[in-house]
């Protein structure tokens, strides 16, 4: 039989609700994360010549985009606090107070700046089937909160983070 007429076994489409974000030291986000991104994944393209084409081959140096995510900010501002203190240290000299209290937090060799972070992936029964781990995360980037007493309705904040990572792995829950 062609494999193009070989019926898959799941039918059910990818959600874009089904899923949950973790950030080890910034639990606030995880209940009020709206928007998270899969990062893309690039190599270069080694390009050898020859008398007559230029072959490509696959090259050794493997980019990731940057993780993305968008949360509603908390009443007490926590979860955009949690971004923002982390930023701060890791811009601080190494004796200044925040980059001491953000070294303590975490037992990562460079400093609690960095951590894991974990996009869990969920079934159209909202149960977890694949997990994206990102590696020594930290956020290089929080949006502005801009306050604006003229509009007519109450306007719920939202923030944007950006962040880079070492590396991440994808692990497949169900074995599928």
């Amino acid at each position: 039989m062609a494999a193009s007429n070989k019926v898959p076994e799941n039918l059910n489409y990818l959600s874009n609700i089904s899923f949950r974000l973790t950030i080890d030291d910034s639990p606030n986000i995880t209940w009020f994360c709206q928007v998270v991104n899969i990062p893309g994944v690039t190599i270069d393209a080694l390009e050898i010549p020859t008398p007559h084409a230029t072959v490509p081959f696959g090259g050794s140096k493997v980019q990731f985009e940057e993780l993305n995510i968008r949360f509603i900010v908390d009443e007490h501002m926590k979860n955009w606090m949690e971004i923002y203190d982390r930023i701060i240290a890791m811009g601080m000299a190494e004796g200044h107070e925040k980059f001491k209290k953000q070294q303590e937090k975490g037992m990562h060799p460079r400093g609690g700046a960095f951590s894991t972070i974990v996009i869990s992936i969920l079934t159209s029964s909202m149960n977890p089937q694949m997990e994206f781990h990102f590696y020594d995360a930290f956020p290089i980037s929080v949006s502005a909160l801009e306050f604006d007493s003229s509009v007519a309705d109450t306007e719920y904040f939202t923030a944007s983070a950006s962040f880079r990572y070492t590396n991440y792995e994808i692990k497949n829950l169900l074995n599928n």
